[in-house]
């Protein structure tokens, strides 16, 4: 006869589980309280509970331990893990069956922006304890993620102007009545408040926005989030973050991440590879000054080369420099410059001569130019009548050095693994984890954020070890093993006893124990 196995809801248990018992030896949550607990919290800045009086506060590494185990399993709003307490096992083991709730948990988030980026160094540390971190090739990069404001409700430089002239008008008397009465001109963009309190602070709005506007030469503000800026997020333009990320090559840790407001990735070379410097210095011993770093052409400004150039860092970048030569002999990348001689050869062998120097953009450039009436391939050069300029910067030999690496077979080929390094990181975290636009507001926040998805990247990973080291060791359980006929015999004697002081019901309780032959002299003549 088939049998099917069904649950049993009337199940009944003799003693209540320890807490302990809900979840495996290797399950995640259980890596996630070592590593909290192995940290040092109040040193890293957070708030530690002081109240005398009232209700206790909860303790800093219980609402950490909940909001890593969120972002672990890509629940990221305080209202879904307040009801996570109370429904997943895991978490609920996690947090010791405590329930905080959603204003708790934000509270905490939100007191502790900057102590939450320092979990992220403490990843990469433990990271490079366990040799997940090679620190012999790594990779920067930089990717889009759309802001929480929206893209629509943003003001143009235009439109902020056009409503400034409307609240001018708006002054008079007389066109407050007609505006008040909906008869006012129309104006591109939001529409003007009726009351003059409103009016006022608008106008406030706009001369801040178009103040910053000023000062950071953009044509677009918005309002509720000023710190946002345009930029193209998967073919849309829209309000957004510059988020950055450096990733080792061994495991894919993420050793380095910052999130900026700037459209591009230029100027942010140098600063991230000092961070990623920095997070696995004290660990590494200083081998991180060996290691080489992968980029692409938004890092290969020649300033951004001369600046790890000066910090002794090896880089491999495409050098962003003038115009892309195709297959222009005579563009400019071939014109050879000697900074020891201070001279400038051309393609063909020529030297020209040093005109002078001028001042662009704050930096010195010198000028050479090319006398050679009689060259050949004169018109193929330079249409200028005075014959070809070249200019060279003071980053021009790092510029001209990096383009001669490059072209070396084997730096070639080490440069093309750069996509698959940290490529995959971003993937992950859009696609896997379902990110793809801020759920907070203002960059310090976005900061916050960010560094928290690549804490549990870096978790993840971590994890991995810390189970192969967990594979085969023995139980840190203190309880002294019993023999199987010795623990039967005992649930039975509690039992019986407990049937006989009439604390139980026997036609409920009373069950036939596994292989068990033991019998109980109770009314109901039930075994078990």
């Amino acid at each position: 006869m088939a049998r099917s196995i069904a649950p049993d809801y009337g199940q009944q248990f003799l003693l209540p589980q320890a807490v302990e018992d809900w979840v495996g030896a290797e399950h995640p949550v259980r890596f996630l309280r070592e590593f909290v607990d192995s940290l040092d919290l109040g040193a890293m800045g957070f708030a530690m509970p002081t109240e005398l009086e009232g209700r206790p506060g909860y303790h800093p590494s219980l609402l950490l331990k909940i909001w890593l185990y969120g972002y672990y399993y890509r629940i990221r709003a305080t209202r879904k893990l307040e009801q996570a307490c109370a429904e997943v096992l895991p978490l609920m083991w996690l947090a010791g069956t405590l329930k905080p709730d959603h204003n708790s948990l934000w509270r905490f988030w939100d007191a502790n922006k900057k102590p939450l980026r320092e979990v992220f160094k403490q990843t990469v540390q433990v990271a490079v304890g366990t040799g997940a971190v090679g620190l012999a090739l790594q990779a920067v990069d930089g990717t889009k993620i759309e802001a929480v404001a929206s893209g629509y409700s943003g003001w143009s430089k235009e439109q902020m102007e056009k409503l400034l002239a409307a609240l001018d008008r708006a002054a008079d008397e007389n066109e407050l009545k007609v505006m008040e009465a909906n008869q006012g001109p129309e104006v591109s963009g939001p529409e003007l408040p009726a009351g003059m309190a409103q009016r006022q602070a608008l106008r406030k709005q706009i001369e801040q926005g178009l103040a910053q506007l000023a000062l950071d030469k953009r044509k677009h503000y918005h309002r509720i989030e000023p710190e946002a800026r345009r930029m193209e997020v998967s073919g849309r333009n829209r309000y957004a973050y510059n988020a950055q990320a450096v990733v080792d090559a061994k495991e894919g840790i993420v050793v380095a991440c910052d999130v900026t407001r700037k459209e591009t990735d230029q100027g942010q070379l140098g600063p991230m590879l000092e961070q990623a410097h920095e997070n696995v210095s004290s660990a590494a011993h200083g081998a991180q000054a060996h290691t080489l770093t992968l980029a692409d052409g938004g890092y290969g400004a020649g300033a951004d080369l001369q600046v790890a150039a000066q910090q002794e860092n090896a880089v491999l970048a495409p050098p962003a420099e003038g115009k892309p030569a195709g297959d222009n002999p005579y563009a400019a990348q071939h014109f050879k410059y000697d900074a020891s001689a201070g001279t400038v050869t051309c393609p063909q062998a020529k030297s020209l001569d040093y005109e002078g120097q001028t001042i662009k953009d704050g930096v010195p450039v010198n000028r050479y130019r090319c006398h050679h009436r009689d060259c050949p391939v004169r018109a193929l050069c330079s249409k200028d009548r005075k014959g070809r300029q070249i200019e060279v910067r003071p980053h021009t030999p790092v510029v001209q050095a990096m383009r001669q690496k490059l072209e070396q077979p084997h730096h070639a080929a080490t440069y093309d693994l750069r996509s698959g390094i940290i490529e995959p990181r971003f993937a992950q975290i859009k696609h896997h984890d379902g990110f793809r636009r801020w759920t907070v507001w203002g960059l310090e926040a976005v900061q916050t954020q960010w560094a928290l998805l690549c804490t549990t990247l870096n978790l993840r990973i971590v994890y991995n070890y810390w189970r192969k080291n967990r594979s085969g060791a023995p139980t840190t359980s203190k309880a002294v093993a019993l023999p199987a006929w010795a623990v039967k015999f005992a649930r039975q004697l509690v039992l019986c006893t407990l049937q006989l002081l009439g604390v139980i019901r026997p036609r409920i309780y009373a069950r036939r124990l596994r292989g068990a032959k033991f019998f109980c002299p109770v009314p109901s003549g039930q075994y078990f």
